[in-house]
């Protein structure tokens, strides 16, 4: 019987002990999520200055040069523009997938956490009850 009773007992803190730690987990999730949008907002806003300080000096370099902007320079020039907003463009998305799989794998490290709690729940209790301490009804 009292091993029973102190099987359930244990199985109950592991109960505790897994609603704490999804807690937790949950708290990290979202800190960590937090952490990874800041990154990627700034990665986006040094690329953002990158791209206007190289456009504008191919700008600059152009006008300076006296030959009108038309043909391949013009062309090369929008080409970079293009390919400057499409690496933007993609920092963008990829930051934001990154944070949505990441939230993702902590909600599941969080559910598994409470599935195990609910589990040492019923166990625990499932012990106890069956250790004959409330008679044997």
């Amino acid at each position: 019987m009292w091993g029973a009773i102190i099987g359930g007992a244990g199985a109950l803190f592991g109960a505790a002990s897994a609603i704490k730690g999804a807690k937790k987990q949950k708290r990290i999730n979202a800190m960590n999520a937090d952490l990874m949008q800041q990154t990627n907002a700034e990665e986006q806003r040094r690329l953002q200055n990158d791209i206007i300080d190289s456009e504008s000096l191919m700008g600059a370099v152009s006008a300076a040069s006296g030959v009108q902007s038309t043909g391949s320079r013009a062309l090369a020039i929008a080409d970079t523009k293009k390919e400057n907003a499409a690496q933007l463009a993609w920092l963008k998305k990829s930051g934001e997938q990154q944070v949505k799989v990441a939230k993702a794998g902590g909600n599941l490290q969080a559910k598994q956490l409470q599935n195990q709690a609910i589990t040492n729940i019923f166990s625990g209790v499932g012990q106890i009850a069956g250790s004959g301490l409330f008679g044997k009804g």
